[in-house]
C-alpha cells in the first residue's frame, strides 16, 4: 500500500502526535509499504527530506491567524495533486488539519477532539488566548473532516466518547491505541535504580500538563523526604513560568528542568534509572511517555484521565490519582518510595502491558487490517 500521513506535528517529531505519526509511518515501511509525509513548512519554499527513507514534505506555512489551516492546505492540496498517482490513501491526523480537495479514499486518526481539548485549559497566557479563539474554526474544520473521511479512529476510549459532542456515533469510531518501540525502550537493569530516588516527568510545558500541580507535589514529597529528586524533560511556552514557580517555592535544589531531550538513548536511561514515573496532566489522548515509561518497566503514578485510563489499571499495573490533587499524588509517590516491592512489582507488571496491548507491532498491524478493508471497499469503515 501506498499511504500519504498529513499532520500538523512538527518534524522531525518533538513531542506525542509527531512521535505517534512517525513510528507508525517506519512501522508500515518495515512492513513493505510505502510512507510519505505531509506536514508544516517556512513560509517561503516547499521542501522534502529523506528520513530513514521516508520521504519527509514541508509544504509553506503562513502564520495568519485564525486562517492558518486554511492557507496551509492551499499548498498541501497542490502537493497532493502532483503525488496522487503515487498513493492509495490518505491518513489524516487531527487537530490542525483540513480535508484536502483530492480523490483518494482517506482515514482520519483522531489524538485530541478540539471541543474537549479547549475545556480542559485557562486562558493564562496570550498563546492560550490565541488558541482559544482558534477553537470555533478548528471544530468547523473537524466536523468537515468526519463528514467526508471515509473511517474514523482514535488513539483511546475517552476520545470516543469525547466525539459524540460532533454527533458521530461512538460505533462508527475504531480505537487503534498508541505505541512504543518495546526493543528501544527496554526494561532496566535492576543495578540501575537511583540512589537517592529519582522521580521523572515527560512533556510538553504548556497548558494541560498539570505541571502547577507537579510543584505542588514536589512540596509535599520533599517535606517528608528532603533527599528526593524530581526531573522535568520537555519544553514549551510555560518554561519560563514552571521555572519561576520552582524557585519561588523554594525547590531549586530538588528539581531540575532538563529541556528537550532529543537522544532517544538518553531518554531511555532516564526512564530505566528513575524510581517513579509521574503524569500529572489534567486532560491527553493517550500518551506516549507514559507508554514508554511503563515499556521501561517504571512504577508510574498517572492522574485518572482521559487514555491513561486505556491503560493504567490502580494498583496492578500503576496508581491512579485525580486530576488537580498534588496531595493525592504526592501519597502515591510516597507508597512506593516507602514499598520497594511494590514498585518492582508495578513496573514488572507495566511493561506486561505493553508488550500484549500498546508495541507498534499490535498498533500497526490495526492500521494495516483498516487500510485494506478501506481500499477494497471505500466507505465500510463509516
Amino acid at each position: 500500500m501506498r499511504i500519504c500521513m498529513l499532520t500538523s506535528a512538527i518534524f522531525p517529531p518533538r513531542e506525542g502526535m509527531g512521535f505517534y505519526i512517525w513510528n507508525l509511518s517506519r512501522y508500515l515501511v518495515e512492513r513493505g509499504h510505502s510512507v510519505q509525509i505531509i506536514t508544516r513548512g517556512k513560509m517561503k519554499r516547499l521542501q522534502c527530506k529523506l528520513i530513514e527513507g521516508i520521504p519527509v514534505w514541508w509544504t509553506p506555512f503562513l502564520t495568519i491567524y485564525p486562517l492558518h489551516v486554511h492557507f496551509h492546505n492551499l499548498f498541501v492540496e497542490r502537493l497532493l495533486k502532483n503525488l496522487v498517482t503515487e498513493l492509495d490513501l490518505l491518513h489524516l491526523h487531527t487537530p490542525l488539519v483540513r480535508y484536502p480537495k483530492i480523490d483518494l479514499p482517506a482515514i482520519v486518526t483522531v489524538h485530541t477532539p478540539m471541543i474537549a481539548d479547549s475545556k480542559a485549559f485557562s486562558v493564562d497566557s496570550p498563546l492560550a488566548l490565541l488558541a482559544k479563539l482558534q477553537t470555533p474554526i478548528s471544530i468547523r474544520l473537524e466536523q468537515e473532516i468526519f463528514a467526508k473521511a471515509a473511517g474514523i479512529t482514535a488513539v483511546c476510549s475517552s476520545v470516543v466518547q469525547e466525539l459524540s459532542d460532533y454527533g458521530i456515533d461512538r460505533s462508527s469510531v475504531f480505537v487503534l491505541g498508541n505505541g512504543v518501540d518495546t526493543q528501544v525502550f527496554s526494561t532496566r537493569d535492576p543495578r540501575s535504580a537511583a540512589n537517592p530516588p529519582k522521580i521523572l516527568t515527560v512533556c510538553r510545558l504548556g497548558p494541560r500538563k498539570g505541571l502547577e500541580d507537579l510543584i505542588a507535589c514536589v512540596r509535599l514529597v520533599t517535606a517528608r523526604c528532603p533527599e528526593i529528586q524530581f526531573y522535568i524533560a520537555g519544553e514549551g511556552p510555560y518554561q519560563g513560568k514552571i521555572w519561576r514557580r520552582i524557585r519561588s517555592s523554594n525547590l531549586a535544589e530538588n528539581v531540575t528542568l532538563l529541556g528537550h531531550i532529543s537522544n532517544r538513548e538518553k531518554l531511555v536511561e532516564l526512564y530505566q534509572s528513575a524510581t517513579v514515573f509521574v503524569h500529572p496532566a489534567h486532560y491527553e489522548g493517550l500518551p506516549t511517555v507514559l507508554l514508554e515509561a511503563m515499556s521501561c518497566g517504571c512504577s508510574v503514578v498517572a492522574t485518572a484521565v482521559s487514555g491513561a485510563l486505556d491503560v493504567v489499571v490502580d494498583g496492578e499495573n500503576g496508581l491512579l490519582v485525580p486530576p488537580h490533587a498534588p496531595h493525592h499524588m504526592a501519597q502515591a509517590i510516597l507508597r512506593i518510595l516507602n514499598d520497594p516491592l511494590l514498585g518492582e512489582r508495578l513496573g514488572k507488571a507495566a511493561r506486561k502491558t505493553i508488550e500484549e496491548r500498546f508495541s507498534w507491532q499490535v498498533v500497526s498491524q490495526n492500521y494495516l487490517t483498516h487500510y485494506e478493508r478501506l481500499l477494497r471497499n471505500p466507505g465500510i469503515l463509516n
